[in-house]
């Protein structure tokens, strides 16, 4: 085959990936993607190096063929992939037995990544048919590790897994604004403010991995009787917090149901 990977769409996640690839130094040359939108397609092109396929099945001519459009526009696919190629699908809520609708006789792989991947941070959950056998699967894992770890799951599991990973850093942006808001609230400036709280999750988040201890170990360490983080503490008890995030994951998992029966 001409190409390693093959991009059908070149929206944000897409673009995301290309750039996390490009950050561990791969080649270009051996990515080809195809956008509708040509000014699109011209961007990515001018940013990353990548090849542009005049026309959506030349993007059939690669290792890896990654459906990376939005959901509702699958339907309106019309590509000719070889029985052989892999297929991988980071499609939120496009069931594995849908896209065998489609490719029936396929390699299938779903995926559920997130735009930390541009900088090489984002877990990868994966599922897959039984047309994928371990030399295609150590195939995906050589490109995908890239972003971080690779894990495989149960299908059964990735309407969480899109609930978590998939929406999770929109989740942890708005706790982060949170944060820099309630601290200008009470007097520091909006630059401190942001940065400080950036440290803190990023610092927390490295302290947690690298010591292999549980949030619940390392709080209850940091919480002194009577002290300031046992005060802020009370305050998330009183307002139920941790329901409010059970109730966000929840609905977040629900909705990602929803487009699969959609």
């Amino acid at each position: 085959m001409k190409y390693k990977i093959g991009l059908v769409g070149l929206g944000n996640m897409a673009s995301s990936l290309i750039e996390g690839w490009t950050n561990c130094k791969r080649d270009g040359k051996d990515i080809i993607g195809f956008d509708i939108k040509l000014d699109r397609a011209n961007f990515v092109r001018e940013r990353f190096g990548i090849n542009i396929a005049g026309n959506i099945q030349e993007v059939a001519d690669a290792e890896l063929v990654i459906l990376a459009v939005k959901p509702q526009d699958f339907s309106s696919i019309k590509i000719d992939i070889p029985q052989d190629t892999t297929i991988v699908s980071i499609m939120a809520g496009v069931p594995i037995k849908k896209l065998e609708e489609v490719f029936s006789n396929s390699p299938i792989i779903r995926i559920m990544p997130n735009l930390l991947c541009s900088i090489n941070k984002s877990f990868i959950p994966f599922t897959c048919n039984n047309k994928v056998d371990q030399t295609k699967k150590e195939l995906f894992i050589s490109w995908f590790s890239d972003f971080g770890d690779v894990s495989e799951v149960k299908e059964s599991l990735m309407n969480v897994m899109t609930a978590l990973n998939g929406s999770g850093p929109g989740f942890i942006a708005y706790l982060i604004e949170a944060f820099s808001e309630a601290s200008v609230f009470e007097g520091l400036p909006y630059d401190i403010a942001l940065k400080l709280t950036l440290s803190i999750f990023e610092g927390t988040s490295a302290f947690l991995r690298e010591n292999k201890i549980s949030p619940n170990s390392f709080r209850l360490n940091v919480t002194s009787p009577g002290g300031t983080t046992s005060r802020g503490i009370w305050a998330l008890e009183k307002a139920g917090i941790k329901g409010v995030i059970y109730d966000m994951i929840r609905l977040s998992s629900e909705r990602a149901k929803e487009l699969e029966n959609s």
